[in-house]
């Protein structure tokens, strides 16, 4: 058990968004790691990070973030065109996975899931990594022309009517003191 990673997976790989039963089998498999408890959120597209442990499993609660020590859960988030942001603290052995969608990525979740992780692990932000996940692109989430001016006044990439949600959430990996480099 004491092996992170972080992967994103799709319904043919065994995902864990399937009902009852034993969710994420097959994912376990792939990865060559024992089966063990899946804590998700109902998501809800907004910017709380919750952090579990224990006997957790199942879900979770509300919220668009996870983070924990546990080595014997798993973590997870469901994205579709939202960006997952997993982040990975060495020294303390903590993880978290983020759902940053618009709102979610707009009302800064992946800055404040690096603040639980500081507060609740002693993290350091430089020591931590980060992947920023696949999700719908910057060529192509197009949005309002009200909401591409609220990302661009809050400082965010935007070209023309289309938002970078990967690069939005990378530049709040970086204000909260993650080194550019460890983000991928």
């Amino acid at each position: 058990l004491g092996v992170s990673l972080a992967g994103v997976t799709e319904i043919a790989d065994g995902d864990f968004s399937r009902p009852a039963g034993r969710p994420g089998t097959d994912v376990f498999d792939l990865v060559g790691q024992p089966e063990r408890p899946v804590v998700t959120l109902k998501q809800v597209h907004g910017t709380f990070v919750q952090v579990v442990g224990g006997d957790c499993g199942g879900e979770a609660g509300e919220g668009d973030g996870l983070a924990s020590r546990d080595p014997k859960l798993a973590i997870a988030v469901r994205v579709a065109d939202c960006v997952p942001v997993f982040l990975y603290d060495v020294e303390n052995a903590a993880v978290a996975a983020v759902h940053a969608g618009r709102k979610g990525t707009f009302d800064r979740i992946s800055l404040r899931a690096v603040g639980v992780m500081e507060q609740r692990f002693n993290t350091v932000p430089d020591a931590l990594y980060a992947v920023v996940g696949p999700s719908a692109g910057p060529c192509c989430y197009e949005v309002s022309e009200e909401i591409a001016g609220d990302f661009r006044d809050a400082g965010y990439p935007v070209s023309g009517r289309n938002l970078d949600l990967w690069r939005a959430n990378a530049q709040q990996l970086e204000l909260a003191g993650v080194s550019p480099s460890r983000v991928h």
